[in-house]
């Protein structure tokens, strides 16, 4: 069993390094001049939202400006950047020694850390940040800081507070304690509490260019066919950590075998599901399945932008995807019909797992409804529509 298995992290991306390892934060330059152009005024607020799609990098940003903060000999006075400074990582680099090394090993007491647990008799992670779990933080903030220097809050994520420990939350910071910075990390800022929002300082994080993402996934020790780096980069919307988990589980393979299933329509080559549901599922590997649902919500997402727009999306993941979608769904009428079919299928395909259905034949069931939308479906009419 892997260390991974052994002690579980909410806060960390299977098969990807935690974001405090990283050496430097790639990408994100505006974020990263915002920070420290707030650290050199002197404005720095005490609490940033740290709002973004999950795996762009927002939990690295985070861990990097805790090391930054917390282990810098620069004075605010001595920071020179601009918007045109190539320095900026240099600056930003946490100093080695004592600090770092307990940073990294997790025994710094000046960074304290709220994430979902772990709850070992279920083998599962909590649902939930309890209300526990912030009345311990409430603890830890009423302690005095041994130097009188900065702590860092790392709160990853704030989507899984519930009402009674977010109220909490709110109640600390009503009157945050003295040189405490709070880090909120988001994945739908927008489902969060306005009053909690409106205490913090808000950071938005975009996609990854193509060529930020293979620069991540690279440092993660991955390599990349170059044949394969643009549809990872779509496929991921930009997200390293998505990226990562992709390359570790086949997904681009598997998207490719979805999309030449779905070519066969209406003609369902029942055989080929079947080996596909060999090729990459095994019995009780949730993982694995819901590699296929996500990848099964591309399809369907891909597919019925390919109809609403009425051409091809650009760029396409694969060099066949452009003719297949426009067969498939060639007006907005048929994406209207394939949305329907997409919700069904993804609400079977959970439920069915749930219900402990045999994966197999939830993934043959899944081809059989496409074939049948499809038949609802009369190319030459939808086109002239």
């Amino acid at each position: 069993m892997t260390d991974e298995e052994d002690n579980p992290l909410s806060d960390k991306i299977v098969g990807v390094p935690h974001p405090k390892l990283a050496k430097k934060l790639i990408g994100h330059s505006t974020q990263k001049h915002y920070f420290l152009n707030s650290y050199i005024s002197d404005r720095l607020p005490q609490c940033w939202l740290l709002a973004g799609d999950k795996g762009v990098g927002k939990a690295t940003f985070a861990w990097m400006i805790a090391k930054f903060l917390l282990t810098t000999n620069q004075e605010p006075d001595d920071i020179k950047v601009d918007l045109n400074s190539s320095n900026i990582d240099s600056i930003l680099a946490p100093q080695d020694g004592g600090t770092l090394t307990r940073i990294i090993s997790g025994s710094e007491q000046r960074i304290y850390v709220v994430k979902k647990n772990y709850n070992e008799k279920r083998k599962a992670f909590f649902k939930n940040i309890s209300i526990d779990d912030i009345r311990n933080l409430q603890s830890y903030c009423s302690l005095s800081i041994a130097d009188g220097g900065r702590r860092v809050i790392i709160i990853d994520t704030a989507d899984d507070l519930n009402s009674n420990s977010c109220n909490a939350l709110l109640k600390l910071l009503e009157e945050p304690p003295k040189n405490t910075l709070f880090l909120l990390i988001s994945h739908q800022p927008n489902l969060l509490l306005p009053t909690l929002q409106s205490r913090c300082q808000k950071l938005l994080f975009s996609a990854l260019s193509q060529h930020d993402l293979r620069a991540v996934v690279t440092a993660t020790g991955r390599e990349i066919d170059p044949a394969e780096e643009a549809s990872l980069s779509i496929l991921s919307n930009g997200s390293a950590g998505v990226a990562c988990r992709l390359l570790n589980s086949n997904s681009l393979n598997l998207y490719r075998d979805i999309l030449n299933l779905a070519s066969s329509l209406p003609n369902l080559n029942t055989k080929k599901a079947m080996q596909l549901s060999h090729a990459y599922f095994a019995k009780g590997k949730a993982a694995e399945f819901e590699n296929f649902i996500e990848m099964m919500q591309q399809f369907f997402s891909r597919l019925c932008k390919t109809g609403a727009m009425q051409s091809p999306i650009s760029p396409s993941v694969t060099n066949e995807e452009a003719k297949i979608m426009t067969y498939l769904c060639p007006s907005l009428s048929s994406a209207h019909l394939w949305a329907e079919a997409a919700e069904i299928a993804i609400a079977k395909l959970h439920k069915g797992y749930l219900l402990n259905i045999d994966v197999e034949s939830l993934i043959i069931d899944t081809f059989i409804n496409l074939e049948k939308c499809y038949n609802t479906i009369d190319p030459n009419r939808m086109i002239n529509e």
